[in-house]
């Protein structure tokens, strides 16, 4: 159970990553490739673990983590740029470690194997793969899936449009 938590960890740090730190840009209206999620501003609505597990030790399962997730880190918008950046903004509640704007990333999306690619803006070697699972302009659902040592533990996060 300590490497899925382990697992869990790693998922989480890549959210709050993703989400925190971003820059405010003009958004593009038209989606790029067809994409309907690009250029819309996307909020975190759900963060699921299949199977779920029990991430605080109370012994009771937790399927959604986003009651983990600080109230600042909740209304972090994320936007997939047109020309492959990956922006945003804080939001409105602010933590006490949020700095200045910044790009976090850039994106690629393979229609083909319907896996999106994020590069960290920071460290170049972090790059994280997620199989979209829905993808319109209201809501984009990635799932990520890890094997450890036999056990298969997916997140799945919804994103939806404001």
């Amino acid at each position: 159970m300590k490497r899925i938590n382990s697992f869990v960890v790693a998922v989480m740090a890549f959210l709050l990553m993703t989400l925190a730190g971003c820059k405010k840009n003009e958004i593009e209206s038209e989606p790029a490739n067809g994409l309907p999620f690009v250029g819309k501003r996307m909020v975190l609505a759900a963060f699921i673990m299949d199977p779920a597990v029990d991430f605080d030790g109370d012994g009771k399962v937790d399927p959604d983590l986003m009651v983990f997730l600080p109230d600042c880190e909740k209304d972090n918008v994320m936007i997939f740029e047109k020309d492959g950046r990956l922006s945003g903004d804080n939001g409105a509640k602010r933590c006490d470690d949020d700095s200045p704007g910044q790009d976090t990333g850039s994106w690629t999306y393979d229609e083909q194997t319907k896996m999106l690619r994020i590069v960290d803006g920071n460290d170049n070697t972090d790059i994280s793969e997620l199989k979209v699972i829905e993808a319109s302009a209201k809501t984009l659902k990635a799932q990520v899936e890890v094997e450890e040592d036999g056990f298969v533990i997916k997140a799945i996060m919804t994103w939806k449009a404001l």
